[in-house]
């Protein structure tokens, strides 16, 4: 390789930076790939998987993976990968991918943290005091708004490197990419490399770079953006339009209530339109439809625009935990039986169904505001990690449903696989009577249930 080039595209080192729901099933991708997709070409890269946490790494390092992204696997036994949390291990890599989070604050504006953090790593890394490589690149897929990876973060890894970004020359300089993540925990079948990524670069010989390297190993393909900043929002709207739709058949569902009409059979209607799309309503957590908006929002009050349909299905996603415990206090008045307390079944935890994430769960928000109307609530949910649970709520989550128990109000939050065996007749025998029960999965069908 001579001091023009870019790393070798069969034979670099790589760092994949946050090993989170992104980062971990993409460096595990990455380094399994041998082969290139397109050419058929050997590939021998290296592979480091980088975290701060460092009981995260001695868990993956010995095959264990807590939020279930892989199952249980020894990651080590996967040749040219391994895990770290020394960042001295990343001094003399030839890419660095950043996978890091970017939630929101307590505002609800964005909280950039994380990627500045992660912005500051890689530019002392990559100082030429530090390192001997040259001519680095720097892709981002943490989710931003347009503008972020320009002007926040390469200016940070600009300044700490002392080294000139985007340089003709190719000499003592660094280049960027943004290839947007679109991993969908729990899904089984729209996998990391069932999904077209979309990529981009600082210039023209560095997108054709990036993109190349991605077609490598993605079966799906890529789709090469015109630039930087259209990559990023691209992945921004793909979320909120999803939100905006939700939002939609959420407002529908309360009108519909008020109305006496069953939401289920009017969208069931609906659809035998060809160019109907048929969402169904539901709670908005998460960390991808539940904050992404907000990103945009917040760049456009940046430029003094006011995005109100976007703003306005937030607003419409965030009720909807509030508009369901007023549904749930609203049938106790109603119930001809009185309970000294309500026990309360709530089958599911997490944000959506076969993920352990919780971060963002509305479902989390709803049995928070149960608890403050002191019932009794019994969480079970047998993909999610109990204690981060009770450090949310101080309330610990179960695996399975107590047989010897029934409950005044049943909630069938999400159907993970595990919840197959719940049936109308299974809620039956968990309930008393005049039990009030909420369906949300709509896997279930009683005229004495409930669903949005």
């Amino acid at each position: 390789m001579t001091k023009s080039d870019l790393p070798d595209l069969f034979n670099c080192s790589i760092a994949v930076i946050g090993l989170g729901y992104v980062g971990l099933p993409l460096a595990k991708l990455i380094a399994k790939n041998k082969k290139c997709l397109v050419s058929g070409k050997k590939i021998n890269r290296v592979i480091i998987g980088y975290d701060l946490d460092k009981n995260r790494i001695n868990q993956l390092t010995n095959g264990i993976d807590k939020n279930n992204i892989s199952g249980n696997y020894s990651f080590n036994i996967i040749e040219s990968l391994e895990f770290t949390f020394n960042p001295e291990r990343l001094k003399n890599v030839d890419i660095f991918i950043i996978t890091v989070p970017t939630p929101i604050n307590k505002n609800k504006d964005p909280d950039l943290f994380f990627i500045k953090e992660a912005s500051k790593t890689v530019g002392n890394l990559i100082k030429s005091s530090n390192s001997s490589k040259e001519n680095q690149i720097i892709i981002f897929e943490s989710t931003v708004y347009p503008g972020v990876t320009e002007d926040i973060c390469i200016p940070i890894i600009e300044n700490l490197s002392e080294k000139k970004f985007n340089s003709k020359s190719y000499k003592n300089s660094f280049y960027c990419g943004y290839s947007p993540e679109r991993i969908n925990p729990g899904d089984l079948e729209n996998t990391i490399d069932n999904i077209k990524k979309v990529t981009s670069g600082s210039n023209e010989k560095v997108a054709n770079w990036i993109d190349s390297f991605y077609s490598s190993f993605i079966k799906a393909g890529t789709f090469k953006a015109k630039s930087i900043k259209v990559a990023e929002a691209a992945k921004i709207i793909e979320n909120t339009q999803r939100d905006i739709n939700i939002a939609l058949v959420n407002e529908l569902s309360i009108l519909f209530k008020k109305l006496k009409i069953d939401t289920n059979e009017v969208l069931d209607a609906a659809a035998t339109k060809w160019n109907f799309h048929k969402y169904k309503p539901g709670l908005v957590g998460g960390h991808c439809i539940g904050v992404d908006p907000y990103y945009l929002t917040f760049k456009a009050r940046e430029i003094g625009f006011q995005t109100k349909l976007i703003a306005s299905g937030r607003e419409i996603n965030d009720y909807m935990h509030k508009y369901l415990l007023e549904q749930i206090i609203l049938k106790i008045s109603k119930r001809n039986v009185n309970y000294p307390k309500e026990n309360v079944l709530v089958l599911g935890i997490s944000y959506k169904e076969n993920c352990p994430d919780i971060r963002n769960s509305q479902i989390l928000l709803l049995v928070e505001n149960m608890i403050k109307k002191n019932m009794d609530i019994t969480i079970v949910d047998p993909v999610v990690d109990s204690q981060k649970v009770y450090e949310k709520i101080k309330l610990k989550s179960i695996e399975s449903i107590p047989e010897s128990k029934k409950y005044t109000i049943i909630i069938f939050a999400l159907n993970h696989l595990q919840f197959d065996y719940i049936t109308n007749q299974k809620i039956k025998q968990l309930s008393n009577p005049e039990t009030i029960v909420f369906d949300l999965t709509n896997k279930l069908f009683d005229k004495t249930f409930f669903h949005l």
